[in-house]
């Protein structure tokens, strides 16, 4: 139940970070707000990085590709997908360290 919670947030944080990316001229910001995000959800839900990468990027993703920013959506995409699996690489570390 709290996996899926937890995929429901990164879906909403996708959208709303979709509404930051139409009002911001600050592309650093947002890149830290898109790994940070995605880091801190998979290290909650470290079985379901992947899912919650995509759901971060996605909607991204898809408001650049129909504006005609392939290449953004892409780079969106990387960046979630690589915040999620640190945030999994730290929580597997976290979880091997404890035994």
């Amino acid at each position: 139940m709290r996996d899926w919670l937890i995929l429901l947030i990164a879906v909403l944080v996708g959208f709303f970070l979709l509404g930051y990316d139409q009002r911001t001229d600050d592309t650093g910001v947002e890149v830290g707000l898109i790994v940070a995000l995605s880091l801190a959800l998979a290290f909650a839900a470290p079985r379901r990085w992947f899912a919650i990468g995509l759901g971060v990027a996605l909607p991204i993703a898809a408001g650049s590709a129909i504006k005609g920013h392939i290449d953004v959506a892409g780079v969106v995409l990387v960046i979630a997908m690589v915040g999620a699996g640190v945030g999994w690489m730290m929580r597997r570390g976290t979880l091997l360290a404890a035994r």
